[in-house]
């Protein structure tokens, strides 16, 4: 198996342990050695992490049902390490009845190939998406090649 199918797979073990509600499937992708740079939370390094971790999945489950999608914008592959960035996005369900909320995050995750020969999210790293926009006015100006101005050709000879 490829090493950019491998983590495709990973991918898709967080996202079915996040559609059952199921903490350890979505550890288990993660490495012990994480450091956890999520949108609106404190960041934690290492076994702290994970626990840190598994105590917000915990929370949320008891909480909600949770369905998770997500969009691999790229996967690039240097030796035992990788990186995966696109978007995530999570419904999250009320189990006592509410108004069902809908996070879209972008992410960038570090993998590490570790000693198992398996890979695991060393860094996570997200951010609440925007809706897309176009440039300012003033940098699509200064984007824009420059042209030349060609000098006008003589048509013919001078008259005398």
């Amino acid at each position: 198996m490829n090493d950019a199918y491998a983590i495709r797979l990973a991918k898709t073990e967080l996202r079915e342990g996040y559609n059952t509600g199921n903490v350890d499937r979505i550890l288990s992708v993660f490495s012990d050695g994480l450091g956890d740079l999520s949108t609106g939370c404190a960041s934690f390094w290492g076994t702290e992490a994970k626990a840190v971790l598994r105590h917000r999945l915990k929370r949320m489950f008891a909480l909600n049902h949770a369905t998770l999608a997500v969009t691999i914008i790229s996967i690039r592959i240097g030796g035992d390490w990788a990186f995966d960035w696109g978007w995530h996005s999570l419904t999250l369900t009320p189990r006592k009845g509410g108004r069902v909320k809908k996070v879209r995050t972008r992410y960038l995750e570090i993998w590490m190939k570790e000693a198992d020969g398996k890979w695991r999210i060393a860094i996570f790293l997200d951010n609440i998406d925007l809706p897309p926009q176009m440039p300012p006015r003033e940098v699509l100006e200064m984007m824009r090649p420059k042209r030349r101005r060609l000098k006008p050709r003589l048509l013919g000879r001078s008259r005398k």
